[in-house]
């Protein structure tokens, strides 16, 4: 492989991911995380990134690259297994660094930061494989924008929605999720009873801006309802950038949503600065 196409790629996937992770790291102003703490978030984000793009490379050389099995496997699977392994990155950083986490905003800041590590290792592969195939200029501005601004921003809101939620439920009033072993691990009846098909502490202690008090395995259901969303949204970018209807690339469909997204984790922010720095109870 060709030294250059790599040194190249590298650059194309890093100066955005540092870009965004400048951005998200400067709205957090008046209590920032150490720097030292969101490097090893980053780092670790994007060595959660290599398991999944490594299997991705060879499904096809086992056989598993029939239409109907990558499509499965890319957009839904895949999907929900990055974003709970992204999220895993941002809980392993902070159970080593507690006394860092005391925000709600904080849940934001360390969950996109693993999504910027995660997304410049992915960005990087598709760098280095589009210029080994030797597109032309304008085939390489559109990919670099699409990367930059389309996948890797999707990828931290993703990320944004599941952090929010998380820290919600270890901000909330029962034990701590990271006392737990198995923080992932879940009943049947705990995924699909009421509370994760209605949404119901998302409804009503998400939106109304409130960690939730109440009793039961809470934390748990609350920590995979951040999951199960981000997930959602995940498949819905995979879908539509993916497929085509009639001919017609979807990808413009997700765009308004991009934005709309981007412009409420910038709201967040700046709601959440205002409030009193939380405790863990």
């Amino acid at each position: 492989m060709d030294i250059s196409n790599i040194a190249t790629a590298f650059f194309f996937a890093i100066i955005p991911a540092l870009a965004w992770l400048v951005l998200y790291y400067h709205k957090d102003y008046k209590d920032p995380e150490p720097k030292k703490v969101i490097i090893q978030t980053f780092l670790l984000g994007a060595f959660v990134a290599f398991p999944f793009l490594g299997l991705r490379y060879l499904l096809p050389m086992i056989g598993w690259d029939s239409m109907l099995l990558s499509g499965i496997l890319g957009v839904i699977i895949f999907a929900a297994l990055e974003e709970i392994a992204k999220l895993s990155a941002s809980i392993f950083v902070v159970t080593h660094h507690r006394h860092d986490f005391n925000q709600l905003i904080d849940g934001v800041v360390y969950a996109v930061t693993a999504a910027l590590g995660f997304a410049f290792v992915e960005n990087m592969i598709y760098f280095t494989n589009f210029l080994t195939a030797g597109p032309d200029a304008s085939n390489l501005l559109f990919m670099t924008a699409f990367r930059s601004f389309g996948s890797m921003l999707a990828h931290t809101l993703f990320s944004a929605t599941a952090g929010l939620i998380w820290a919600y439920a270890y901000f909330s009033k029962q034990i701590s999720p990271f006392q737990k072993k198995h923080l992932l691990a879940f009943e049947l009846g705990d995924f699909i009873n009421k509370e994760i098909l209605t949404l119901h502490i998302i409804r009503h202690n998400i939106l109304k801006a409130r960690p939730s008090r109440r009793g039961g395995h809470e934390k748990k259901i609350l920590v995979l309802e951040g999951i199960f969303l981000a997930t959602f949204l995940h498949i819905i970018f995979n879908l539509t950038t993916t497929f085509e209807l009639f001919g017609q690339n979807l990808t413009f469909l997700v765009i308004p949503g991009i934005i709309i997204g981007f412009l409420y984790v910038l709201y967040l922010f700046t709601k959440k600065m205002n409030q009193k720095i939380l405790k863990v109870v």
